[in-house]
């Protein structure tokens, strides 16, 4: 008989898998939760303080696209109004870098920023990690295939 080319690893093994598999963001991948809040909140107040770059602006931008998709999905659909208008305020501040090559935000926008972001909190609290990484995956599709994407350089 051959000897085995590769190393045995084991499988992983749940210990609890309804809460691995079926639970929230919260329980089982705190961690993930935290990084990902601190890299959105993180863009976000970069933003405000007026040091905001354009990896700043994209980070809020997939954010609230994955919120959106999110709340197509019934999963926060309560904040849908918020969500759009977080985007309408991520695109008037899009027109603005184009021209002026800086992210600067109005006060409105700012606030309905704000208003967004904490819906999108709200939503990954209380979702699968796989309904998060499902989202990311349409989000990248609908940017990569042009669908209901909105190129700002075009509409100024």
């Amino acid at each position: 008989m051959k000897k085995p080319r590769k190393a045995y690893k084991p499988k992983y093994v749940a210990k609890n898998p309804m809460a691995t598999f079926f639970g929230g963001m919260s329980n089982q991948h705190a961690d993930e939760l935290r990084i990902l809040n601190i890299k959105n909140h993180g863009a976000l107040a970069a933003i405000a303080q007026g040091n905001g770059t354009r990896d700043d602006w994209d980070a809020v931008v997939h954010a609230i696209n994955v919120g959106n998709i999110l709340c197509e999905r019934g999963i926060g659909n309560e904040y849908r109004q918020d969500m759009l208008a977080a985007r309408d305020a991520l695109e008037s501040c899009g027109k603005r870098i184009v021209k002026t090559d800086r992210v600067i935000l109005t006060g409105d926008e700012l606030k309905a920023l704000n208003i967004g972001i904490a819906a999108h909190d709200e939503q990954l609290e209380n979702v699968r990690y796989i309904d998060i990484d499902r989202a990311d995956d349409e989000v990248s599709r609908r940017v990569r295939h042009h669908i209901n994407t909105t190129d700002v350089r075009k509409t100024i």
